[in-house]
């Protein structure tokens, strides 16, 4: 995988989404059994380009699915998600609250089965964790599978949503890693962090790894 960038050639968006074609088999097996499953994508830290990835499973989800495939932003403090399928956010979480979420928030995608819940333009007075797992549920059944992107398990912030009490409530969570950068005692203290939740690690996803046997 590759951290984001502001622009992705053609060969380098064929090339990142073979990569995550053969993590989802691998996540598909993780999950079997599990019927509409809902995984979480977060890091320990910040820029390790778990949004990227999001997007790219997500493409790639909905072209192996037969049901659709929802992404749901849930990095509310700064959320990137929509900005790989070119969309802008309208939504006003404190004004549209008690209105159905799903008919008011999801958002299509260019790419056929795939669509979008971006993260809310206001939120700041707003219980952020409460009203995102609310969102989570009242889509819970509506997807073949749900990719939420979270914020970093380590970042701190009094707005932005929980990602523990996400993973708590999905099926799984898959941490990104970048390679040869993110110190491992932080990728450790994330671990045992999810690990006393509860939370089911599905796996680390390393980005940017050079196998030194190809150079």
């Amino acid at each position: 995988m590759q951290t984001p960038t502001e622009s992705y050639s053609k060969a380098k968006i064929a090339g990142i989404l073979a990569e995550t074609g053969r993590i989802f088999a691998s996540l598909q097996a993780t999950l079997k059994g599990i019927d509409n499953p809902i995984i979480v994508i977060s890091s320990a830290t910040t820029q390790e380009g778990k949004s990227t990835f999001a997007a790219s499973l997500g493409i790639v989800a909905a072209r192996n699915l037969t049901g659709k495939v929802l992404l749901i932003d849930c990095h509310w403090h700064a959320p990137t998600l929509h900005t790989f399928f070119n969309l802008e956010p309208k939504f006003n979480l404190e004004k549209n609250l008690t209105e159905d979420i799903q008919d008011k928030q999801v958002m299509a995608t260019p790419y056929a089965n795939l669509e979008i819940i971006p993260a809310p333009t206001y939120q700041e007075k707003l219980e952020t964790t409460k009203n995102a797992l609310e969102i989570i549920r009242q889509c819970r059944y509506d997807y073949a599978f749900t990719i939420i992107d979270s914020a970093a398990i380590l970042s701190a912030n009094r707005h932005m949503v929980d990602p523990i009490a996400l993973a708590s409530e999905a099926d799984g969570i898959a941490l990104t890693v970048l390679a040869n950068q993110t110190p491992r005692q932080m990728v450790k203290k994330a671990q045992t962090m999810l690990e006393v939740s509860g939370a089911t690690i599905l796996g680390l996803i390393i980005n940017q790894y050079c196998n030194p046997m190809a150079t």
